[in-house]
This record gives C-alpha cells, structure tokens and sequence, in this order.
C-alpha cells in the first residue's frame, strides 16, 4: 500500500511535469479512521499565460490519483491579487496550507 505522503508527492511530480506551475500548495487532505489518505486538495497557480479553467480539466483528465484529489487553479496575477486579503480563500491557502513546490527562477 502507498502511503499518503507518496501519493502527493506522485501527484505533484505529474502537475509540474503536465503545466510548469509557479507555485502548488497541499490545501487539505481526508484520512480514514485508520489513518490511510482517502482524499486531498490541491491548489496550483500557473503563469498568466496558463488558461486557469482549461487548465484544472487537463489535470483531472491527464493525472491518475488512486484517492480522490481535487485542484483549485489560480493564474498569478490574481492569485497575488487575492493572497492578500484575509477574507479569501487564497489567503487561507497562502497562509494555513503546506507549500509542496515552488518554482525557482
């Protein structure tokens, strides 16, 4: 059995490899009572350039979780747009989410 930690490392790994994101941040993840990953969210921001909407389809048709997980997707500029203010969801993210990958220029 794959542990949980395994599985988003895996899953991470496929998102750089499939859209070359800025950033991608573990957002939350569901455990059985036995303590086995069933479940997480991720949250990817990705270039401008990147089509935020077309983009989170592609990650759900092209990767393969053996646990339910969920993307969020955020283009840059709004992502720094919303990271800023406290009644967001991104600053939620930014501020009590895990930083699995950042991308380094």
């Amino acid at each position: 059995m794959t542990d949980g930690k395994e599985i988003i490392t895996r899953m991470t790994e496929d998102i750089i490899a499939l859209c070359d994101p800025c950033m991608i941040y573990l957002v939350s993840e569901k455990h059985n009572s036995k303590g086995a990953l069933t479940g997480f969210k991720v949250c990817v921001v990705v270039p401008d350039s990147v089509g935020a909407s077309s983009l989170e389809t592609r990650l759900l048709l092209k990767t393969d979780c053996p646990v339910p997980c969920d993307f969020i997707v955020y283009n840059l500029t709004d992502w720094d747009e919303h990271a800023e203010d406290d009644c967001s969801f991104a600053y939620r993210v930014e501020n009590g989410g895990e930083l699995l990958y950042v991308k380094r220029t």
